[in-house]
């Protein structure tokens, strides 16, 4: 029987059947990568294997009595290793310890002069699949949450001037409670006495200032832009043009209000024919 002796390195993984099993290796490989499979996709790909914390010191009390003990990193399930003076602990309920999230709890208080140290891999840079690095592959979850606070490391937030698509925008949103929306998506609304939004109307300083644009047509709990890029393929404006709102309720205008009590308030300026940059200025002039 001839054995076969073929040497597959790197990149040249790209299809294949072992055995009967379609092998695809979907993205190249880079220094320190190994070989993972997806079950998604059912495709092999390169990807990390997680940052290893090696004898972390846990944040916590060593004084007799407490037990609880907080890690730096949210370990994979599963890598956690505890040891109380050298001595690996052995976890599960009734053991020596226990552990959720990144929040380790010993059974037993370790004593005054004891040393507690746990080693564990993050799950940073596992399952990505895309390149270089697991987060490239971010744009595949509709709905990804931190796990803390996100430090940009001295670097930007960076918002699309141009939406693609009618009815879009770029910036900060949140979903709130809106009882009135004359206009649909783009709409001015300002906050009412009873926290939900409604129509801002320049005719009257009660329903003003404007403080968000509808994302969502209608009432309910919607999608509301706070600040940003917005595109509406409706609008007609002069790029440049400062905005206000209107006396029309949930309208925009390039003309500031000018009669009697009229409310007058800067909401952003035009920067294409059908697009704006929201960015409310929340203080407003009345008309004498």
């Amino acid at each position: 029987m001839a054995i076969l002796n073929t040497a597959i390195r790197g990149a040249q993984i790209e299809d294949a059947t072992i055995s009967g099993v379609h092998l695809l290796s979907t993205n190249s490989p880079t220094d320190g990568y190994v070989l993972t499979w997806n079950g998604t996709s059912e495709q092999f790909e390169w990807s990390t294997i997680g940052s290893m914390e090696a004898n972390e010191v846990p944040f916590g009390d060593i004084n007799g009595s407490n037990t609880t003990y907080t890690l730096a990193n949210t370990p994979s399930s599963g890598t956690v290793m505890v040891f109380l003076n050298g001595l690996l602990q052995e976890e599960g309920a009734g053991n020596d310890y226990t552990i959720a999230g990144d929040t380790i709890t010993m059974e037993t208080a370790p004593l005054v002069g004891d040393i507690l140290l746990s080693t564990y891999l993050t799950d940073q840079g596992l399952g990505g699949g895309g390149g270089a690095s697991g987060l490239e592959n971010v744009v595949e979850d509709t709905s990804p949450q931190l796990g803390g606070d996100l430090d940009l490391n001295e670097f930007y937030i960076e918002l699309t001037p141009g939406p693609a698509s009618d009815d879009t925008g770029s910036g900060l949103m949140s979903s709130v409670t809106v009882d009135t929306n004359s206009s649909g998506i783009g709409s001015p609304l300002y906050m009412a006495a009873d926290g939900h939004y409604d129509d801002a109307d320049a005719d009257a300083a009660a329903t003003m200032p404007c403080t968000v644009l509808a994302l969502e047509a209608g009432t309910g709990t919607k999608k509301v832009l706070h600040h940003g890029y917005m595109r509406n393929d409706g609008w007609n404006w002069t790029p440049g043009a400062l905005l206000y709102v209107s006396t029309t309720a949930g309208s925009l205008t390039a003309t500031a209000p000018a009669g009697s009590g009229d409310q007058v308030q800067v909401v952003g300026y035009a920067t294409h024919a059908d697009r704006i940059f929201f960015s409310p200025d929340l203080s407003t002039a009345e008309v004498a």
